[in-house]
């Protein structure tokens, strides 16, 4: 056995069943032991960075860490935009990085691709380690996932000296190797470990069960309480335990943005997004809020615009986040369903709430003008369908806009937002879906991939058209084309007095672009048009590219 094939056990015994990545001279040992394993598909992508960003996909659509596999150096560096893309938006993704010979480790003496990995990824991992033994493995791995998937989800990374993973070895029993320090956020304890089991995730401890039952006791007597739900709410599981205690206070539930869909915003107590007009005519008249694995992050809230109650209750896995932006006057630190399980047997039969005055408002308020554009693709999309926007103009007016009937349907780099993540995290979303128990089965009627980016996002990461078109993923890729980097055009118009520099962009024919990967295309004008090519777009088993050319929407007439 080498390292490599006790690598790629290990991680198959911890349930990674997609790579993502590129193969390069320091990890072709690590990919010659997928294939000879063959439990593990790879899925070739163009880019590392493109890479991180379909991992960050995958895990975000499937609620499983992603994974991605980058040689030493240059491909593990080019792939950090997307770890810290993951880190900035809580999404377990582990990188999987080659390094020179392990003997030879911060020497700077001329390897090449040497750089000190660890320094360079330690601020965008919640654990990164590079294996010096190859006995160190299966605890390594271990660890990497606990980090991942217990508290509040981020990225790990493993650095594996590629001497290391081409030699043989005798591997011992658990246990009986190297240990390696494990620190269990339950417990707060350091424990030398083998093989870890899967993790609980924690629930309210005795404090935190009290703090439960005085939130209970605060939302009963609240006259217009309101239920804000952040993606910690999402990756706990909590959508049931939150529609039950909205229905039990008749209160509207507003989400963040990486929480769209977890009640369905067709449902009477759903008020969408935050931002939107009806989550805006409920949020100033609301006079206790329970705010549930939501930071309340710049963006969410508008740039610190967002109406918040003094009699603030904050959920969150992450103690560090009580009280960060808002000052909580119950703070409980658990699982966001456990946690809503707890109040909901503590809240009494009776309580205060009343927004019998605000509804009717509230449901019926929207913007004064709409997008043709986002009301179309509503329209035409099947219900299921999942949403990856690329940080653009037009995805912020989808946020709020854009009706999300189910969690993880609706997506965009929240907090990060790094230019050129939407594509790639579609087709690491794509590749979640179509991929069924058994690696090597598509699934050709999985739900459908969307992805949304401007003109300038799409050309960053426009060679994943190569991956789409290698697996035949089913999605559509709309590319929003104005020629400009519309956003920062905007600011140069507001602040700047149209001093315009370096924002008008010259493109290449989109649909010329897709041929040559052998993609159809079709250029749209209008609602009508869009809504042709989008059915037409349905009926492919294969990915399709819809170009929407469009003035520059602050130029509109």
């Amino acid at each position: 056995m080498t390292g490599a094939d006790l690598l790629v056990h290990s991680l198959y015994a911890a349930g990674v069943r997609v790579i993502f990545g590129m193969p390069g001279s320091h990890t072709v040992a690590i990919y010659d032991a997928i294939e000879r394993h063959s439990g593990i598909r790879t899925i070739l992508i163009r880019n590392e960075q493109a890479g991180a960003f379909a991992a960050d996909g995958y895990a975000r659509v499937t609620g499983q860490p992603g994974v991605i596999c980058t040689t030493a150096g240059p491909g593990a560096t080019n792939a950090l935009t997307g770890i810290g893309e993951a880190w900035a938006d809580s999404v377990p993704v582990l990188l999987i990085a080659g390094q020179v010979n392990h003997d030879r480790l911060h020497q700077e003496c001329g390897n090449y691709h040497e750089i000190d990995l660890e320094s360079i990824l330690r601020p965008c991992t919640k654990y990164v380690g590079t294996v010096m033994d190859n006995q160190q493995i299966p605890a390594m791995v271990a660890q990497a996932f606990h980090a991942m998937t217990v508290g509040r989800p981020r990225p790990a990374a493993l650095v594996l000296p590629q001497d290391l993973m081409a030699a043989s070895f005798s591997p011992l029993p658990p246990g009986e190797g190297p240990g390696v320090r494990v620190l269990d956020s339950g417990n707060d304890l350091e424990r030398i470990v083998g093989l870890l089991p899967n993790p609980l995730t924690p629930g309210p401890s005795p404090g935190g069960r009290g703090a439960c039952t005085k939130a209970a006791a605060l939302l009963a007597q609240a006259k217009k309480p309101i239920l804000l739900a952040g993606g910690g709410a999402v990756w706990a599981n909590a959508g049931p335990e939150l529609r039950q205690l909205a229905e039990r206070l008749n209160c509207p539930v507003i989400t963040s943005l990486n929480a769209k869909g977890i009640l369905d915003e067709r449902d009477p107590l759903s008020l969408g997004h935050a931002r939107s007009a009806k989550g805006k005519a409920a949020t100033t008249h609301a006079d206790a809020m329970l705010a549930v694995g939501c930071r309340f992050t710049e963006v969410m809230t508008g740039f610190r615009k967002l109406p918040v109650p003094a009699r603030l209750i904050q959920i969150d896995i992450n103690p560090g986040e009580i009280g960060m932006n808002h000052p909580a006057e119950i703070g409980i630190v658990a699982d966001a369903k456990e946690a809503l399980q707890a109040i909901l047997a503590a809240l009494p039969a009776t309580t205060a709430s009343d927004w019998s005055d605000i509804w009717p408002t509230a449901r019926s308020a929207k913007l004064a003008t709409s997008e043709w554009l986002i009301d179309t693709l509503r329209a035409e999309l099947p219900d299921d369908a999942v949403v990856f926007t690329d940080a653009s103009e037009m995805a912020y007016r989808m946020h709020t806009d854009y009706p999300a009937y189910m969690p993880r349907s609706f997506f965009y780099p929240s907090n990060y937002i790094a230019l050129g993540w939407g594509f790639p995290g579609a087709v690491g979303a794509a590749c979640g879906l179509a991929l069924g128990a058994d690696p090597a089965i598509a699934k050709p009627q999985a739900a459908l991939v969307v992805s949304f980016s401007g003109d300038g996002g799409f050309v960053m990461t426009c060679q994943e058209l190569a991956t789409a078109a290698r697996y035949q993923l089913r999605m559509i890729i709309i590319v929003h084309n104005d020629n400009a980097y519309g956003a920062i055009k905007h600011l140069q118009r507001l602040k700047f007095e149209e001093r315009y520099r370096d924002t008008e962009l010259n493109n290449p024919d989109f649909l010329e672009l897709a041929h040559a990967f052998g993609i159809p295309a079709r250029r749209v004008e209008g609602a009508a048009s869009f809504a042709d090519a989008l059915r037409e777009a349905l009926d492919q088993r294969g990915p399709f590219l819809i170009e929407v050319p469009d003035q520059w929407r602050y130029l509109r007439h």
